[in-house]
């Protein structure tokens, strides 16, 4: 898209949190399975799928953000419609509102002003629409922007079906968010068996000093404990995918 706005980007606190992150990850690893320093070089592996996947994640809480800043658009949207704006105006003349809840610089008020600019520019907001749906890969946003150019070729009541479409995906979004609720308790043991396995190990290096040293310096134990990291990587995945959820 041919604009000054980001729609989803990363401040440098959080690269610097993620990159961190990774940094602690790899060490991490190291100190329980391996305790050398040539194992942090194929951590380096792990510690770049790590970023990768905590990115994703990131990326994926973002376009939640989003979504429920779109629900909260669509709803000012559809007051502005039933006040008698028509469907551009109501929703520029909600700027001033999403400023003031979510910030000037958040995604939904960028959105506002690439429709404000393209409206100035002339862009059809069809087009704009498709753009921002591209761009944001939301399905919610995709959705709109092919209701909306049906409607607006098809010349049909568009305060109408604007109103009912903003029905619609405000309840989808608010069912997903019931959703996650839900699963949020889920996520929340996913961490505590995430870090279990290293608490228990820390344990027993606490109380019975040496434990594991026979395996950090011998082939047999290097290879026994790489397939107990590969063991708990592919769990620690697995775990991810289950607590994730789309409808």
């Amino acid at each position: 898209m041919k604009n000054s706005y980001e729609l989803l980007f990363y401040t440098p606190a959080e690269k610097r949190i993620l990159l961190g992150k990774s940094i602690g990850i790899m060490l991490l690893l190291n100190f329980f399975f391996y305790q050398s320093m040539w194992a942090l070089f194929p951590l380096l592996v792990v510690g770049y799928l790590y970023y990768q996947m905590e990115k994703k994640l990131l990326e994926t809480n973002k376009r939640q953000q989003v979504r429920e800043q779109f629900k909260e658009l669509m709803l000012l949207v559809s007051t502005g419609l039933k006040a008698g704006y028509s469907v551009e105006n109501a929703f520029l003349s909600s700027y001033g509102d999403m400023k003031a809840l979510y910030g000037k610089d958040s995604s939904i008020c960028h959105i506002i002003q690439i429709l404000k600019s393209g409206r100035e520019n002339n862009v059809p907001f069809t087009d704009l629409w498709k753009q921002i749906g591209n761009q944001l890969k939301i399905t919610e946003i995709s959705e709109f922007a092919s209701i909306y150019e049906i409607s607006y070729k098809s010349s049909g009541n568009m305060s109408l079906i604007m109103e009912k479409t903003a029905e619609i995906i405000v309840h989808k979004i608010e069912t997903d968010k019931e959703i996650q609720i839900l699963l949020s308790a889920r996520r929340f043991e996913q961490k505590i068996m995430n870090i279990t396995p290293f608490l228990i190990m820390a344990y027993i290096s606490l109380t019975s000093q040496g434990y594991f040293k026979s395996l950090y310096h011998c082939v047999p134990g290097v290879v026994l404990m790489s397939i107990c990291l590969l063991v708990y990587l592919a769990a620690y995945v697995m775990s991810i995918h289950i607590v994730s959820i789309e409808i």
